[in-house]
């Protein structure tokens, strides 16, 4: 009887989905059970982030087996095609967090996602934004599952409450850093780190990922037609932005209203030209 009430009194943590796929999913979390950090909140939320600095950073993440003995093989935490479904739902997340919610994501690589794998790879973790930085803390890097919807109820806790033994490796890049802690009167072997929080530096101006505006045309475009001749770029005087025109409103289809908003965002941010805009709405609102 007391461990029923006790279980009726403890408070249950806070979702708001943001977005969800097949095999996918963004949501903001209020905690209201687990470490100091996500319980006490105070993130500098909301944020806003244009989709071509947030495509670099994602993009600059690797990860790396710390059992595999000689030279280790880096890998990309968010792959290619796992940036085209989620870059545009994180950040919708970012924008509307508020300081007491984190952004948490999830996403399932195998046959029925990205169809390249031999087994399904389940990863899972949040992100914040607190003393101007980036934290990405992780529950679960590529962990071999059968299902989607049983991996995502698996992994819902608070990854931020302690150090993880981990069989991966953040790669640390420039402006990358593991989060310290301070160790215990008796913690001889622990590390000073949680090797499963990295640190991001937002000030930092992340290498361009040629691959963002040819990722978005693949995820938006049927077979791809052939152009004539080179485009123009756009002719912008210095310290002038231009605004591509906001996403109609009276498009019915929900995915056709969010590709459109994507492709605005890529005009705005400088790495479209207007004519690629211009052409790329028009296919998207062709019949």
């Amino acid at each position: 009887m007391c461990l029923a009430c006790g279980c009726a009194i403890l408070q249950r943590n806070e979702f708001r989905a943001i977005a969800s796929g097949e095999n996918w999913r963004v949501r903001l979390v209020k905690y209201n059970s687990g470490s100091e950090v996500v319980k006490k909140g105070g993130f500098e939320h909301p944020f806003n982030i244009s989709l071509a600095k947030l495509n670099n950073i994602l993009a600059g993440i690797y990860v790396e087996d710390n059992h595999v003995v000689g030279k280790k093989a880096r890998r990309k935490l968010f792959p290619n095609k796992v940036r085209r479904v989620l870059l545009k739902p994180l950040q919708d997340a970012f924008s509307q967090a508020q300081p007491d919610e984190v952004i948490d994501f999830s996403f399932m690589q195998g046959k029925s996602f990205l169809w390249i794998f031999n087994h399904d790879l389940f990863t899972s973790g949040i992100f914040f934004k607190k003393d101007g930085k980036l934290n990405l803390v992780m529950r679960v890097v590529s962990y071999q599952c059968d299902n989607y919807q049983t991996a995502v109820r698996q992994f819902v806790s608070d990854p931020t409450q302690r150090a993880l033994s981990n069989d991966w490796n953040f790669v640390l890049m420039p402006g990358m850093s593991l989060k310290k802690y301070k160790k215990g009167k008796f913690g001889f072997f622990q590390e000073n780190y949680y090797s499963n929080w990295l640190i991001l530096d937002l000030d930092r101006v992340y290498e361009p990922v040629k691959s963002t505006v040819k990722d978005f045309e693949k995820a938006v475009t049927p077979p791809p037609v052939v152009e004539q001749q080179k485009e123009p770029e756009d002719f912008r005087p210095h310290g002038q932005t231009v605004v591509a025109p906001t996403v109609p409103k009276t498009v019915d289809d929900p995915e056709t209203r969010r590709k459109l908003q994507v492709l605005r965002e890529l005009y705005n941010s400088g790495a479209i030209s207007r004519s690629t805009y211009e052409r790329k709405k028009d296919e998207l609102l062709s019949p």
